[in-house]
C-alpha cells in the first residue's frame, strides 16, 4: 500500500482562511433566483409610444437602423420594403400598420431617441423578416397567470386583436403579442 504524500497531506489539513468561509457561507445561504416552470421570456420594445412584448426565440438579432429600400407599387401596405442586414436583402416590415398604431413624429432635438431606433431580426419556421422599432428595451420573464386583460380601448384596435394581455414591466404596462397570429397575418399580408 502507497504511502500519503507528507506534503499534499499538510496542504489538506491547513485551516481554511476566514474570508474564503465568509464568503462561500454567503454564497451558499443567499436566496436562489429560481424561475418557475411555464415562465415566458419575451423582448420588450416600443413602437412610436406603444411598449410590446414577442417571445425571445421569434428573435435573430438586433440590428441597426438603415436605410429602408421602398418596392415599386407596394406602398402604404404592411411591406415597407427591403433593406441590408449584413449584406442579405430582406423584406421589411411595418409593424405598426399592422397594429394600427399611430406614428409619432419625430420631434427636433430629439436626436438621441432615433438614435435608439433598431431593426428587430425575426426567423418564423424559415421566413426571415425585419421590423423596426424606435428603443429596444431587453428581455422580462414573466408567469402566463400574470398577465392582466388588455384594456377596454386597446381591445377594440386593431393592436388589440395581437395581444394575449398586459405584463408589468418597471412599472410600465407591456402588451404581450400572440406571435402565432402575428406571423400570420404578416405572412397573409406579405402574399
Amino acid at each position: 500500500m502507497a504511502q500519503p504524500c507528507p506534503s499534499a497531506t499538510q496542504l489538506l489539513n491547513r485551516d481554511v482562511p476566514e474570508d474564503y468561509l465568509r464568503e462561500w457561507t454567503a454564497d451558499v445561504a443567499a436566496e436562489k433566483n429560481v424561475i418557475e416552470p411555464g415562465t415566458k421570456c419575451v423582448v420588450v420594445f416600443r413602437i412610436g409610444m406603444e411598449c410590446l412584448a414577442l417571445p425571445v426565440d421569434v428573435f435573430q438579432e438586433v440590428a441597426e437602423q438603415c436605410k429602408v429600400h421602398a418596392l415599386p407599387h407596394r406602398r402604404g401596405g404592411v411591406l415597407s420594403g427591403l433593406v441590408s442586414v449584413r449584406g442579405e436583402l430582406l423584406l421589411c416590415v411595418a409593424l405598426e400598420v399592422l397594429l394600427g398604431l399611430e406614428k409619432v413624429a419625430e420631434v427636433p432635438g430629439t436626436r438621441k431617441r432615433s438614435s435608439l431606433a433598431r431593426l428587430l431580426v425575426c426567423n418564423r419556421k424559415g421566413g426571415r423578416l425585419v421590423f423596426p422599432v424606435s428603443e429596444v428595451y431587453g428581455l422580462h420573464r414573466y408567469h402566463p397567470r400574470d398577465l392582466r386583460d388588455v384594456p377596454a380601448t386597446l381591445a377594440k384596435a386593431a393592436a388589440g386583436t395581437y395581444a394575449i394581455g398586459m405584463a408589468t414591466w418597471k412599472d410600465r404596462m407591456v402588451g404581450c403579442l400572440d406571435h402565432e397570429l402575428l406571423f400570420y397575418a404578416l405572412n397573409k399580408g406579405l402574399a
